[in-house]
């Protein structure tokens, strides 16, 4: 979360999962409460990971597949892997997402998979009620035909 802080608030962007899907809020810690805006007038600041700058906002997903189930088959490439970059987990308290797609890599040539993505299941594996670490070991394993749910 990108944040800014003074001396008893500080304020940044987050997501919040409502009524069946994420949703860009501001939120705002102050002293004795917390207050969360789904107003889409402020300027979003770049969000930043671990430090550093991270180019992962969410894609635009076509209309016609947005909240909708799908498989999408990934072929790897030689030598390489999937590219792409997840966050999520149960020990977040939130589904595996797709945090970043590597242009050129095996999922961004499918030209089917979007940021924001959630991951349901790898070749059939349940990743529902996974944690980070075993959903990134599910993709690893996976081979070099991988179904994404």
């Amino acid at each position: 979360m990108a944040t800014t802080t003074s001396s008893y608030t500080r304020t940044g962007v987050l997501e919040v999962y409502a009524k069946q899907q994420w949703h860009k809020v501001l939120a705002t810690l102050e002293e004795d409460h917390l207050s969360l805006c789904l107003d889409e007038s402020y300027e979003v600041p770049p969000i930043t990971n671990n430090g550093t700058l991270s180019d992962s906002e969410p894609s635009d997903i076509p209309e016609s597949i947005a909240n909708t189930k799908r498989v999408v088959r990934v072929v790897k490439q030689d030598n390489n892997g999937l590219g792409i970059s997840i966050k999520g987990g149960k020990e977040n308290k939130m589904p595996i997402l797709i945090s970043k797609i590597f242009k050129g890599m095996a999922a961004d040539t499918t030209e089917q998979l979007y940021v924001g993505d959630a991951i349901l299941s790898v070749n059939g594996e349940d990743l529902r009620d996974a944690t980070h670490d075993e959903a990134v070991r599910a993709l690893k394993r996976a081979g070099k035909v991988v179904d994404l749910e």
